[in-house]
């Protein structure tokens, strides 16, 4: 039996990830597995999902139900890019080995699902069969009104080429989902002086795990010595001068998404800006160099609509498809000392960076 064993280790071993990939495809099985909903008694809360020890995680689809008691003359269904959203004001996926996944708002996690082919599914709609549901009721005498939206939070690169499975059935693993809940205001514009007001009501959340099964052949088991992560990350900004934002580096860079807004929190626009946006590497290599215009126009291009207002986005997985491309533009970072952002703004603001990364796993 130990003769066995070893050989079928040896085997293992002498495939490359990608031979691994085609077994694994014929050894597996999908699944979605909902896990039990909880409620949400308060906003300004916290609340936590353990995740089952079983099969391969792929995605976690994050539904969100809540009712809020409007009273208003004339409200309107907020037509932010990051309503209603940014009711999840932090979302976290956590490995008890120090990695996170996963780590960003809800907004921006909305934003990131943006970088796909038909990305209108994230605005908000009115229509009951939509992914992003705002009630639009008669809004006065305390009516309620329900908001329901889902969310992906990817685990793998896409549902092709499935690099960065995590192992959930493990007993030493501990894979842990934490949401920090807002407010449900955020939903809906009021008139101000009116006496308006949106309050809480109720709210649920119910995550869904697609996930694969383990394949009975040890070659077919999948190469987890990469792991996605997805991060965010928030800097100041002067107005009439260059200003340098400095990336972490040591991992893969795939993508990233940048969206700039003033200090009073209002999107700049392609106008805001004096001259390119650079992506510079080691302080002297500058490989992109592009005006907001064009950068605007190629984001339209890879994605089919307009990105909201002040956002901007350097795509190195994007080959035609939006997250089916291949690595031969991946931005790794291990080899240099130095990664930033370059560009002049008109007007003061902040910049937040949400950068999808891949990191080698040692052992």
């Amino acid at each position: 039996m130990a003769n066995a064993a070893e050989a079928n280790q040896r085997a293992k071993q002498q495939l490359s990830p990608q031979q691994r990939a085609v077994l694994f495809a014929q050894a597996t099985r999908q699944n979605y597995q909902t896990m039990p909903t909880q409620a949400v008694n308060a906003e300004n809360t916290t609340i936590q999902f353990n995740l089952p020890k079983v099969r391969l995680l792929s995605r976690i689809l994050l539904h969100v139900e809540a009712t809020a008691t409007l009273t208003s003359t004339a409200a309107t269904i907020q037509t932010s890019a990051y309503s209603p959203y940014n009711i999840l004001r932090r979302i976290s996926l956590d490995l008890n080995n120090g990695f996170s996944p996963m780590v960003l708002s809800g907004q921006d996690l909305a934003l990131y699902s943006r970088l796909r082919l038909n990305q209108n599914l994230y605005d908000i709609s009115t229509n009951g069969k939509a992914n992003t549901y705002v009630e639009n009721v008669a809004l006065a005498g305390g009516k309620d009104a329900q908001i329901r939206f889902t969310l992906p939070i990817e685990v793998t690169l896409n549902q092709r080429d499935q690099v960065g499975f995590i192992l959930l059935q493990n007993d030493e693993s501990v894979v842990t989902l934490t949401l920090d809940i807002s407010t449900l205001a955020q939903a809906y514009v009021l008139n101000a002086g009116n006496g308006d007001a949106v309050t809480f009501k109720n709210m649920k959340i119910t995550p869904t795990l697609e996930t694969y099964s383990i394949p009975n052949v040890p070659q077919a088991f999948p190469d987890l010595s990469v792991l996605k992560l997805v991060s965010s990350k928030s800097d100041i900004f002067q107005g009439g001068s260059t200003s340098i934002i400095k990336l972490p580096v040591g991992t893969i860079y795939r993508k990233m998404i940048m969206k700039f807004v003033d200090n009073n929190g209002v999107a700049l626009t392609d106008q805001s800006f004096t001259g390119n946006i650079d992506f510079v590497f080691n302080q002297a290599d500058t490989p992109y160099s592009i005006q907001p215009q064009t950068l605007s126009a190629l984001n339209h291009m890879e994605y089919g609509s307009p990105l909201p207002s002040g956002t901007y986005v350097w795509d190195f997985s994007d080959q035609g498809i939006p997250n089916y491309g291949g690595s031969m533009n991946y931005v790794d970072s291990e080899k240099l000392t130095e990664l930033w952002i370059r560009f002049n703004a008109t007007v003061a603001g902040t910049v937040t960076v949400i950068s999808e990364n891949l990191a080698r796993l040692q052992g």
